[in-house]
């Protein structure tokens, strides 16, 4: 004759299972956190690679931030992702989760909504599409068929350009990894022109991509600061970390308490070159020489 459970033995059976499904989801749930890290990481190589091969193609030029004409910001913008795209080196698409120009971690909101991030933390994980126009405070997502950028792509990667936009302000080449093609002339009467590979000191240190979006801004990058583009989606010491290229086409994470900051917004320029110098990554194409001391 065979024995049936009882009640309580059913129970007791159903609240072990229920101790090691509790047990187990946190560990799953960081499993796949870490999952989608690697993705993005991926990601972004691959976008470096795409950037070393564009490079290749126009006699050792960096790609454009995005391009303009003179101090005209009435015109629509097509930015890098899209250049990437139109050319050939790598096809995009308007997707929050799939898009070749996207982390997996990215929140699904529009992060230059409003014109900047602001003092929310979510909008620095979001994603911006490109090619846009601005319109007063707002970017509108755009198509310029005239240059052949035929749809709009969706990207939640920040781009280190120096991107002076909406008057004359001072201009100084090859400052960052890229910028903003055609900008000026600026206060102090010059152009800005592609960046050259060979104005790389450290390449291998160079930040050229990272989570986040639009591009610049660099003084206001750390974890919190209001108008902040980086976006820290991933875990990491200083509560988070990013995903970043560099010039030389490596990618790995960055945790939040060593992504530097560049300078300007009252920063102390001590700090700035103590964040960018030495062994460290940096924002800047030339540390020594943009950072140096008067």
């Amino acid at each position: 004759m065979h024995r049936a459970f009882t009640l309580i033995e059913l129970l007791v059976v159903i609240a072990i299972i229920a101790v090691l499904i509790g047990l187990l989801l946190p560990t799953l749930a960081s499993s796949r956190r870490t999952a989608r890290a690697t993705v993005c990481g991926a990601t972004q190589r691959s976008i470096a690679q795409g950037f070393a091969l564009y490079s290749n193609d126009h006699k050792e030029l960096v790609i454009p931030s995005y391009t303009m004409t003179g101090l005209d910001t009435t015109e629509p913008l097509e930015g890098w992702a899209s250049i990437l795209d139109r050319d050939g080196y790598m096809a995009g698409a308007r997707e929050t989760r799939r898009g070749p120009f996207v982390c997996p971690e990215t929140v699904d909101i529009d992060g230059l909504e409003l014109g900047q991030t602001g003092s929310d933390p979510q909008r620095p994980k979001g994603w911006m599409d490109w090619p846009f126009v601005r319109t007063g405070n707002a970017n509108v997502p755009t198509l310029i068929p005239a240059r052949g950028f035929d749809r709009i792509l969706r990207v939640s990667y920040w781009i280190n350009a120096l991107n002076p936009i909406g008057g004359s302000t001072s201009v100084t080449p090859d400052l960052h990894f890229t910028g903003s093609v055609g900008y000026g002339p600026g206060s102090n009467g010059l152009t800005l022109t592609h960046t050259r590979l060979s104005a790389f000191v450290r390449p291998y240190q160079l930040i050229a991509t990272a989570d986040g979006v639009y591009a610049g801004r660099h003084r206001d990058n750390k974890l919190g600061t209001v108008n902040s583009r980086i976006g820290y989606r991933h875990p990491g010491r200083g509560g988070g970390s990013v995903n970043a290229a560099f010039a030389d086409g490596h990618a790995g994470p960055i945790d939040a308490i060593e992504f530097p900051r560049g300078l300007g917004a009252g920063n102390d320029p001590a700090i700035v070159r103590n964040e960018n110098l030495d062994s460290r990554v940096s924002l800047y194409a030339n540390p020594e020489a943009a950072l140096a001391a008067p």
